[in-house]
């Protein structure tokens, strides 16, 4: 099974990601509001380019090893916790087992860096204003767009190892 798609995206994603906080960040001020409590006031700050640095690494370093991660789990494992494991794990059908898997782990890591790239796009709203104040309504509304993908991204995993139903014999009445 080849799943270009997947991995197109994931490149995409992350080649945007570093595009877009690279070109973004000097932007904001010397000192960038890091941390901000219930109300979005910024309670902490750091450099802008330690925040650089640390939104770079969550939004492609994170990604890229996660993928790289499962990528290497996945390529060689013989036993894995599986619905209907004996079946999806069959000599003839490992190798396709093992790619789904692999593909399942790029969507998440492209899932991670959008999100990394929507705090750091909330990061650069909340600086429009003085003092910083970041949109929680939009915050929390970009956590449960998250959760919610997530939950459906394992649904399609949970989903993509049903077994399948054997085809069905389509009996003809015999001609008179």
């Amino acid at each position: 099974m080849n799943h270009k798609l997947s991995w197109a995206v994931f490149a995409t994603m992350l080649m945007f990601a570093i595009a877009f906080v690279m070109l973004t960040t000097p932007r904001l001020p010397a000192l960038v509001a890091s941390h901000f409590d219930a109300a979005g006031f910024a309670t902490a700050f750091i450099a802008r380019g330690a925040y650089l640095k640390i939104v770079l690494l969550m939004g492609a370093g994170l990604p890229i090893a996660l993928v790289a991660l499962l990528t290497f789990v996945y390529s060689r494992a013989q036993d894995m916790k599986l619905p209907n494991k004996d079946y999806w794990l069959a000599p003839e059908r490992i190798a396709a087992t093992r790619a789904r898997l692999v593909a399942h782990a790029v969507w998440f890591g492209s899932l991670l860096a959008a999100i990394v790239c929507y705090v750091h796009w909330l990061v650069l709203d909340a600086h429009r204003s003085a003092p910083p104040q970041l949109s929680n309504p939009r915050f929390e509304a970009g956590v449960l767009a998250f959760l919610l993908i997530a939950v459906a991204w394992s649904v399609a995993i949970l989903m993509a190892f049903r077994r399948p139903r054997p085809p069905r014999i389509r009996v003809e009445p015999p001609l008179e």
